[in-house]
């Protein structure tokens, strides 16, 4: 039989060669080149010879969910969380990862919850402090959470192996966190790419086994990505971003990779001291109705499936150096360029020599385009120093023409919009075409072909 050649990786970025490197030639990193020992096992039965199988021909049953009782995780997860899943759940530090993990464990009657980053202490006083339940009640759910400190993952897993019975139904497992894990089989660095994803390749082999969905923790760059190479992100069913920052209370948290259900899909949860709680009703934590002073413009915008209010807030000041600044949050840059070049090009409004400070109230991020038209308002309306009428929405996505465009799921929004009392919506032309007569009525519909057309008409 012939020899197996070595493999080597990366431990910086995951690169993969037959050959020994002194320099990677994906990320230049010197000696950062380790062997791993390829398994003789795999996922595939080889028992007996498989068959190609028609569609059609399947009589079994559709993945089985799990009610996490929290509403907004659910939906996020796409109506609950699988069995057998692995979860990878990625944000910066102090945002609230283990403090939300450590509330969705309460929430199954057995939870265990492996932790190389804190103590049976911290963790103890963590659940304490977040748990809603009685003595009496935690009684009641059977063994809850149980707490094993340990990096070395395959010590874990076989641990896991001796304590989990066929007969567990709504179990669940916590890594926390996948940088800190190691794997005896692989000599390198905990946190490197070697690392990383032989745990995790252990990890989802177990959960697939085992038919018990899994939670990992996981670290992020300063970019914004999760550390590591991006092969751990392939290597799971979900992957979740946890947002929020030190300024507002609020978290988000978004799925941007979902083989059970919908991506970009969005759950909103409050920090309390108790933990976190769901928002319930998100629009009205983003924009203040009552707030009509020049450079505030509200629009609405879609993340996943869920329609959201929110207040864009403008400033255009004159520029203090010789190179303006332009400062956005919560909106692309490139965006907000393309917006005041629109407006100096087709507007003659000369906002190009003035510094552009763009925010979106209560933290949010989105990346809609249906965004544009209300981010347009907000510089106009701060450049002249007039503010919109009290009451009224808008969104549209504005071309380099400075037409604007129509979006997606107007239907969906103006339903919104209505729910919440707005009576003015000032929207791009042929978007009354594509709504029904029940949702136009009640409410007054503004439609204009470019966004010239759109600012003097609305701004006083």
């Amino acid at each position: 039989m012939k020899k197996k050649a070595p493999l080597f990786v990366c431990d910086i970025c995951g690169y993969e060669s037959t050959k020994w490197f002194g320099k990677c030639p994906q990320c230049d990193e010197w000696n950062s080149a380790k062997e791993i020992a390829e398994k003789e096992e795999h996922g595939f039965d080889t028992t007996k010879e498989n068959e190609f199988i028609p569609l059609s021909q399947y009589e079994g049953n559709e993945s089985q969910r799990i009610n996490s009782q929290f509403t907004h995780l659910n939906r996020v997860l796409g109506g609950g969380v699988v069995n057998g899943s692995v979860v990878l759940l990625g944000g910066d530090p102090g945002v609230g990862k283990s403090t939300l993990l450590t509330q969705l464990c309460s929430k199954f009657e057995k939870s265990y919850y492996i932790s190389g980053e804190e103590s049976f202490e911290q963790i103890y006083l963590r659940n304490k402090r977040v748990s809603q339940a009685s003595e009496r009640e935690k009684k009641k759910s059977g063994e809850g959470i149980n707490v094993l400190n340990s990096t070395f993952i395959d010590v874990a897993l076989r641990k896991l192996e001796k304590k989990l019975n066929p007969d567990d139904e709504k179990s669940i497992i916590v890594v926390d966190s996948i940088q800190t894990m190691k794997s005896s089989e692989v000599n390198s660095l905990p946190g490197g790419a070697v690392q990383i994803r032989e745990c995790t390749s252990n990890i989802v082999s177990f959960a697939k086994s085992r038919n018990i969905p899994v939670f990992i923790v996981a670290h992020i760059t300063k970019g914004g990505q999760i550390a590591g190479p991006k092969l751990i992100e392939h290597l799971v069913d979900v992957v979740l971003y946890f947002e929020g920052n030190k300024e507002t209370d609020l978290r988000i948290l978004r799925s941007v990779k979902n083989r059970f259900g919908p991506t970009n899909e969005i759950g909103v949860f409050e920090m309390k001291e108790t933990g976190l709680n769901e928002v319930l009703d998100p629009s009205e934590r983003f924009y203040d109705i009552d707030s009509n002073l020049s450079g505030n413009c509200l629009g609405i915008v879609i993340e996943g499936n869920t329609p959201l209010v929110v207040e864009v807030q403008g400033l255009v000041v004159k520029a203090q150096f010789s190179s303006p600044r332009r400062l956005s949050k919560g909106v692309n840059p490139e965006r907000l360029a393309l917006i005041s070049a629109v407006l100096t090009k087709r507007l003659n409004v000369n906002v190009e020599y003035s510094d552009i400070y763009i925010n979106l109230l209560g933290g949010l991020k989105t990346a809609d385009p249906g965004i544009d038209l209300p981010v347009a308002m907000a510089l106009y309306s701060s450049f002249t120093d007039n503010y919109l009428p009290s009451g009224m929405a808008c969104f549209g996505e504005v071309g380099l023409d400075g037409k604007l465009r129509s979006v997606s799921f107007p239907e969906k929004r103006i339903t919104e919009l209505k729910r919440l009392g707005f009576s003015k919506v000032v929207v791009p032309s042929k978007t009354k075409e594509r709504l029904s007569k029940k949702v136009i009525d009640g409410i007054n519909l503004f439609e204009y072909n470019t966004l010239h057309e759109a600012l003097l008409k609305t701004i006083n």
